[in-house]
């Protein structure tokens, strides 16, 4: 790749970590920040810097990357802010960066996500093996943390699973390591399809898990769970489909919403769910069951 899209905004220090996180969850790269008359750093969306009041924000994007789709979220997740710029940057080896940050973390009890090139800490837990790249999802940022967090709660035994969005393949991974029959996983970024053969290969469970374009996932392929960690306009434009990919008695996991969203979400997936509601600073994780 010869270049790189440089999305970057100017915010209020409040504001600072709703947009470090939106501009991971749309795929962001690298995320730094910036004071007027500062230096820069790398950042992460758990970052608790707290050193200016008004910041330059800026996340590097594939050059494919959708700058509308990102330039308007980013709008609306900063309350209307005007002041969104776009340039091209040159090519730098941004995933050694990443990898440079990366190291072993525990998610939730015996869940842990570690890099290739470490030592699991707990040798014994479940460690799910994957390594930072141009597929979003290290298992960092809040939305897949609760979307984790989650299915250590659930009895995965016998049950069936798709993630939609599966970015790095994160959360089918650690589905299938934590006990799920089989998975399927699809994105619409054929980086992250390759990306998440890799990782199932690398944990062991690549012959249960299957890795599809979504016009491959059609009925009467039936999940007893689907989980989504996009973002709230796609879940709401995705709905009647992941319904119909749904068992009679399945679950749905959607992440990626602010709180302000959530019940638009819950509305487009229709008063055949009873949904609760998860918290992770401003995100929800919805989860949903059936009820009719």
């Amino acid at each position: 790749m010869d270049y790189w899209l440089q999305i970057s905004i100017t915010v209020e220090q409040s504001t600072v970590q709703r947009i470090t996180e939106a501009m991971d969850a749309l795929g962001a790269v690298a995320v730094s920040r910036q004071h007027a008359g500062g230096s820069s750093r790398f950042d992460t969306a758990s970052s608790d810097f707290q050193g200016w009041s008004t910041e330059k924000v800026s996340g590097l994007f594939p050059p494919e990357a959708d700058q509308k789709t990102i330039c308007n979220y980013l709008h609306d997740a900063s309350g209307g802010h005007t002041g969104i710029s776009c340039q091209i940057l040159a090519d730098r080896n941004w995933e050694q960066i990443g990898r440079d940050q990366f190291k072993p973390f525990n998610v939730e009890g015996a869940l842990w996500i570690c890099p290739s090139w470490c030592r699991p800490p707990v040798p014994n837990a479940v460690n799910i093996i994957i390594d930072p790249g141009l597929a979003f999802g290290t298992g960092t940022h809040p939305t897949t943390a609760l979307c984790l967090r989650q299915l250590t709660k659930i009895d995965l035994t016998q049950r069936t699973l798709l993630d939609w969005g599966c970015g790095s393949g994160i959360l089918a991974v650690a589905a299938l390591k934590l006990g799920a029959l089989r998975a399927t996983a699809t994105d619409i970024d054929p980086k992250a399809l390759s990306t998440t053969r890799e990782n199932g290969q690398n944990n062991g469970i690549g012959d249960q898990l299957t890795v599809e374009t979504p016009e491959q996932i059609v009925s009467p392929m039936i999940f007893d769970i689907v989980i989504a960690n996009i973002l709230a306009h796609t879940l709401i434009e995705l709905a009647p489909r992941l319904n119909s990919l749904l068992a009679a008695d399945g679950m749905v996991l959607l992440s990626g919403v602010l709180g302000a969203q959530a019940e638009t979400v819950c509305t487009a997936f229709g008063p055949g769910y009873t949904f609760k509601t998860v918290p992770a600073d401003e995100w929800i994780l919805l989860i949903g069951t059936r009820t009719t």
